[in-house]
């Protein structure tokens, strides 16, 4: 497997979102990871597919998950 493998930090660089909003949502399971013992990696393809996903919600859905994710990570 050839794959490129992201880390939080990277994956909330690229996002653009902070890294304890990307640890929030492994916790829920809203974004596919896998843990390697503690660790937790994304990879390319599951982030990509992700992300496409996202891109068809319906866009008031998507701003009020994130609005809740982020009072949530708040607390």
């Amino acid at each position: 497997m050839n794959e490129i493998v992201y880390t939080i930090p990277e994956v909330a660089q690229f996002l653009k979102i902070s890294k304890s909003k990307v640890y929030y949502l492994v916790k829920r399971n809203e974004i596919p990871h896998i843990r390697i013992q503690r660790n937790v990696r994304i990879l390319h393809s599951d982030l990509a597919k992700w992300l496409q996903l996202k891109r068809s919600e319906e866009p008031s859905q998507m701003i009020l998950a994130i609005d809740r994710a982020l009072d949530l990570a708040k607390k």
